[in-house]
């Protein structure tokens, strides 16, 4: 198989991206979004603490947690804003 043929690693990502729906998702539905992965996450991580099961697992979770967070108070915040006259 030559090089050409491979998909590169970021062909590999945006595919993934596509396929989970998180490509070319209107701005107005990117926080509901996030907080139905939001709502996932809580419920794995609830799960591996009450089996207390790995803990690389569960720091992994509640780290993906707080990254949601911060990338959904930031699109609320940009999505407050109006445009600047320069993006217009």
């Amino acid at each position: 198989m030559s090089r050409s043929d491979e998909e590169t690693e970021e062909q590999q990502v945006w595919r993934v991206l596509s396929e989970a729906g998180l490509v070319e998702i209107p701005v107005d539905e990117f926080a509901e979004k996030i907080r139905d992965v939001k709502r996932i996450v809580m419920v794995r991580l609830c799960e591996l603490l009450d089996f207390n099961t790995d803990f690389q697992e569960r720091q992994s979770a509640a780290y993906s947690l707080g990254a949601l967070k911060r990338l959904e108070v930031e699109v609320l915040a940009n999505a407050a804003k109006p445009p600047e006259p320069s993006e217009l």
